[in-house]
């Protein structure tokens, strides 16, 4: 740990616990709404656009016997 990491720390040691407490919350929040706002959110366009029908021929060509059958 560097010398300044280790003088914040004994600065954070020596507050009183409420301050410690308050301290803790803020990088917390901090720490957590910068995850938040790095990962992007995915839009259902997204997510579909990565699905495309592959259409199998072998279906087809029954689909289409069985409407020629049936006319």
């Amino acid at each position: 740990m560097s010398t300044k990491a280790e003088s914040v720390l004994a600065e954070f040691n020596a507050l009183p616990p409420e301050d410690q407490r308050e301290v803790s919350d803020f990088i917390i929040r901090q720490l957590t709404g910068c995850l938040t706002r790095s990962a992007p959110r995915r839009t259902i366009a997204d997510i579909a656009g990565k699905y495309h029908a592959c259409p199998d021929a072998e279906a087809k060509r029954h689909d289409r016997s069985f409407a020629e059958a049936v006319a």
